[in-house]
């Protein structure tokens, strides 16, 4: 072995400090940077507190000079559909989750592991519509469900968002990852093209079916356009529609609105931290490959 100079015994508490002082700069340098991002967050919970003159003030105030827990008792009264909205939301986006789940799912593994004619330009091409506006598609969109008499219904709602081009390039790409050597031995064993999707590859691709089924969730709970071109009943209003019903051309009640925003916010946050592990294991899987 080599000898161990005095130098440098002398250097290894150096050292070591300086990989703490460096961990404690990087700590304080993400807590600020996690403060600023949550920082709109903090300042609508405490304005659903505040009434309509001090959330508009400005500057800003953090804490409300005087709480007015009412706000929620308010929105609870004068919106009798409030109850309905949160439910109308739930449904739709679970709806749409489990249908964009399935039909990406049957799609990247189409494109990762079946060979056809055409495979590599028709991946491409559904690649290409991620470059089209989400605006230039309204029009055609709206004409085609207003021919099949969807329109003000929920079916028209859900149709156009059962199959998203990310959700079937991210399931391309972790579905790509999965050995061929698991694949084979269940085809040895007579397992067909059905049973080898539902018993091999689905089992392994549970974080990317979790982290498409959370972005799913989310990207139709927090839907507003489609939903306010779709639907003019307000009693089959979403959330985000029902809470902009809350201000008007000539009066803005920003905390009622803030009130509602809690409701579409919370379940978002605890879903993401509940599933986080997941979304992280199937990025670092997709972005591997």
């Amino acid at each position: 072995m080599a000898a161990v100079t005095v130098d440098q015994v002398r250097q290894q508490p150096s050292r070591r400090g300086a990989i703490v002082t460096k961990q404690v700069a990087l700590y304080i340098a993400l807590g600020l940077f996690g403060l600023v991002m949550l920082g709109p967050f903090i300042l609508a919970i405490f304005g659903a507190f505040k009434n309509t003159v001090e959330v508009t003030s400005y500057p800003p105030t953090l804490l409300p000079k005087v709480w007015h827990p009412e706000n929620f008792i308010d929105v609870a009264k004068l919106f009798p559909m409030f109850p309905r909205w949160f439910i109308n939301s739930v449904g739709l986006s679970a709806t749409v989750t489990v249908l964009n789940v399935f039909f990406c799912a049957l799609a990247g593994y189409a494109f990762a592991r079946l060979n056809f004619p055409g495979r590599t330009v028709l991946f491409l091409a559904v690649l290409a519509t991620l470059m089209i506006p989400l605006q230039v598609t309204l029009i055609p969109k709206f004409i085609i469900l207003k021919q099949f008499g969807l329109i003000d219904t929920y079916p028209g709602v859900i149709l156009p968002n059962i199959s998203t081009a990310a959700g079937i390039f991210l399931m391309t790409q972790f579905m790509k990852a999965i050995p061929h050597e698991l694949e084979e031995a269940a085809v040895i064993d007579g397992a067909s093209k059905w049973t080898v999707f539902t018993r091999v590859i689905l089992p392994l691709s549970v974080p990317a079916l979790t982290t498409l089924a959370i972005f799913s969730f989310q990207g139709q709970w927090n839907d507003f356009l489609w939903p306010l071109v779709v639907l003019n009943n307000p009693q089959l209003f979403t959330l985000p529609l029902g809470i902009a019903s809350f201000s008007s051309e000539f009066v803005q009640n920003t905390n009622w609105v803030l009130v509602g925003s809690i409701f579409t916010t919370v379940p978002m946050v605890f879903l993401v931290l509940f599933f986080q592990r997941f979304i992280i294991k199937s990025v670092a899987t997709t972005g591997g490959k």
